[in-house]
C-alpha cells in the first residue's frame, strides 16, 4: 500500500476516536440541558471546540494526503475533486476494505452526532421558549410600584413593570 493510503487510515481513524469523543460529550451534554445546567453545557461546548480545533487539523492532513495521492498515481483528470470514495474504487480490493470501512464507519457517527446535535438545540429551544413564557407571565404581574396611593386607595393604573434580562 502506498504511503499516503496508509497515512489516509491512521487519519481516519484519529477523526473517527475524536468523532466518538465528541458524540459522548454531546450525549453528557443532554443530560445537563434536561437538568438546566448551564455550567456544565458550557464546560462540555468547550471541550467539543477543543477536539474540532483537531479534527480540522486532522482534515487539512487528510486532503494533503489525498492530493499526494493524486499526483502519485497520475489521476488528476478527474472531472471534479478527488473524494475518499475515488481512491477507494482505484485501489485493488484488499487494499481498499480498510479504508471503505473507516470512511463508512466515520460517515455513520456523522450522522449520529449531527442528529444527537438536533434534539440538543431542540432541547434547548424548547426550554428557552418556556423561560421566555414564564418571564412574559412575571412581566405582565409583577410591579415594583404597586399602583396604590399614599392614602392607600388604588389608583386604578399599574405602574412600572419589572424588567428581566432574557438573554441566555
Amino acid at each position: 500500500m502506498i504511503q499516503p493510503v496508509i497515512v489516509m487510515e491512521r487519519i481516519l481513524t484519529e477523526e473517527r476516536d475524536l468523532f466518538e469523543k465528541i458524540y459522548e460529550l454531546e450525549g453528557k451534554k443532554s443530560e445537563a440541558i434536561i437538568k438546566r445546567d448551564g455550567n456544565a453545557i458550557e464546560k462540555l461546548s468547550l471541550e467539543q471546540e477543543s477536539l474540532l480545533a483537531v479534527v480540522a487539523d486532522l482534515e487539512s492532513k487528510r486532503e494533503e494526503q489525498i492530493r499526494a495521492y493524486v499526483r502519485e498515481n497520475a489521476i488528476e483528470d478527474l472531472p471534479k475533486s478527488v473524494t475518499l470514495t475515488d481512491i477507494v474504487v482505484s485501489m485493488d480490493e484488499d487494499s481498499s476494505r480498510h479504508l471503505m470501512r473507516l470512511g463508512i464507519e466515520l460517515k455513520r457517527l456523522l450522522e449520529k452526532l449531527s442528529d444527537l446535535k438536533n434534539t440538543n438545540e431542540r432541547l434547548i429551544r424548547d426550554n428557552m421558549a418556556f423561560y421566555n413564557m414564564l418571564i412574559s407571565g412575571l412581566r405582565s404581574s409583577s410591579y415594583i410600584e404597586t399602583g396604590y396611593k399614599s392614602d392607600g386607595r388604588h389608583n386604578g393604573i399599574n405602574a412600572n413593570p419589572l424588567f428581566f434580562n432574557k438573554t441566555a
